[in-house]
């Protein structure tokens, strides 16, 4: 059963790449091969002209950006949805992050992770655990604990943590996760990913401390923000994505990073790529392309790139960003298919895939409990939340989902805030 699993995760095609084949443009050119980016890591595609070719808009001025202060809020107060235990006063907490510092996640990850199974915990566990942490010192106005999430923030920064991972620049010219699947070895772009992942969680930690910093600390975080953000950040490439995946495909990132050298045009920029890619990305329908499609975890993705993309809208519009027509409109019918997944599962998976066949799409007749049962992410910790706040759709009973988002408590993996703290 496991090897059915991973062959119908494997095989699911990504956006625009099933109508292209190498040596087929229709006028005759040879085809251009590209490197793509989903949540199952780095594959090759093929391309021809300016297909797929990502642009975005430009109706975001810089003008109109308004950093909030303290990323998704202006005033990180106290909230019961973090953990009231999660407090640098438990010994268990201080253990945490203290491993975390000068973590080896290369070495770590190369003897530890499989293609399939990324042992990505060591870094994002204590870097979350630090986050949740300095969130209840700051809203608890704890001055004691506050200096502590400090120290850890410039410790963490003089020892590079994580900067020795492998950046976007070499992971493009090592082999592709297609290349491993199936296999003991680890994937190159998994150990880029989540280094980039606990990097992005450090700058939101970073920015809520950023005022508590005294001038040498201040340089010493800035630093490696910057190192990090050039390596892990700055050469992204927006075309390469198909599908939404954490932090916005590593555009909440980039809106951090503008926000700590206080640089709006970064911020405007963003806003615009980001905005144009969620258009292109979301069909007229609702569905999410890639996200929606990846057989019975249809349901599962398609929540999971709904709360990304409705976390990353909220932080626009809390930075004084208006939030584009068409794109709202998306989010709605985007909204009502989470609830139809889980209400008519079978409507849900009857829409065809609109680039060919998706291989693992659940086609008519087939049971839909055929690779286990369907249910929203439960990493989307307080999509119920966030899907009325930015829509007014209430969230239908999902059983399955209620059990498994950890009691919807902590820090959101895939937006960086629990939403549940902006009621």
């Amino acid at each position: 059963m496991k090897k059915i699993i991973i062959l119908l995760i494997f095989v699911i095609i990504p956006a625009f790449s099933c109508s292209v084949q190498a040596n087929s443009c229709s006028d005759g050119t040879e085809p251009t091969k590209i490197i793509r980016y989903n949540a199952d890591g780095m594959y090759y595609d093929y391309i021809c002209g300016n297909q797929n070719v990502f642009t975005g808009g430009s109706t975001v001025k810089a003008n109109e950006i308004k950093f909030p202060g303290k990323f998704y809020t202006t005033d990180l107060k106290s909230c019961e949805a973090i953990g009231e235990h999660m407090t640098f006063d438990e010994k268990w907490v201080i253990q945490h992050v203290d491993g975390l510092i000068g973590f080896d996640w290369h070495t770590h990850h190369h003897l530890n992770s499989s293609s399939i199974n990324v042992r990505h915990k060591p870094i994002t566990g204590p870097m979350k655990t630090l986050m949740g942490a300095t969130h209840n010192a700051i809203g608890n106005n704890n001055q004691t604990n506050i200096d502590i999430a400090k120290n850890y923030l410039v410790e963490l920064a003089r020892t590079k943590t994580l900067y020795d991972s492998i950046g976007r620049t070499k992971v493009r010219k090592k082999p592709s996760c297609s290349g491993t699947w199936g296999t003991s070895k680890a994937c190159w772009y998994h150990e880029y990913e989540f280094a980039r992942q606990a990097f992005t969680n450090y700058m939101i930690t970073a920015v809520w401390l950023k005022d508590e910093l005294n001038n040498q600390d201040n340089i010493i975080v800035s630093n490696y923000i910057k190192d990090m953000y050039i390596k892990f950040v700055k050469q992204d490439k927006l075309s390469d994505e198909t599908g939404i995946y954490a932090f916005a495909n590593g555009g909440v990132a980039r809106l951090l990073y503008a926000s700590w050298t206080n640089n709006t045009d970064l911020a405007a920029k963003e806003f615009n790529q980001r905005f144009a890619e969620f258009e292109k990305h979301i069909f007229d329908d609702g569905y999410i392309d890639n996200n929606s499609f990846r057989g019975i975890k249809g349901q599962f993705y398609h929540s999971y790139g709904l709360d990304i993309i409705l976390g990353y809208v909220y932080v626009a519009e809390l930075w004084g960003v208006e939030i584009p027509a068409d794109l709202q409109t998306k989010l709605v019918k985007a909204s009502k298919l989470v609830n139809l997944a889980i209400t008519d599962p079978e409507k849900f998976y009857s829409r065809p895939y609109p680039y060919g066949t998706a291989l693992g799409q659940v086609k008519k007749g087939d049971p839909l409990n055929l690779f286990g049962p369907a249910y929203t992410h439960p990493a989307a910790i307080a999509i119920d939340t966030l899907m009325y706040k930015m829509t007014g759709i209430e969230l239908e009973y999902d059983p399955i989902y209620l059990s498994r988002r950890s009691n919807n408590s902590g820090i959101d993996d895939l937006i960086g805030f629990n939403a549940n703290c902006i009621k």
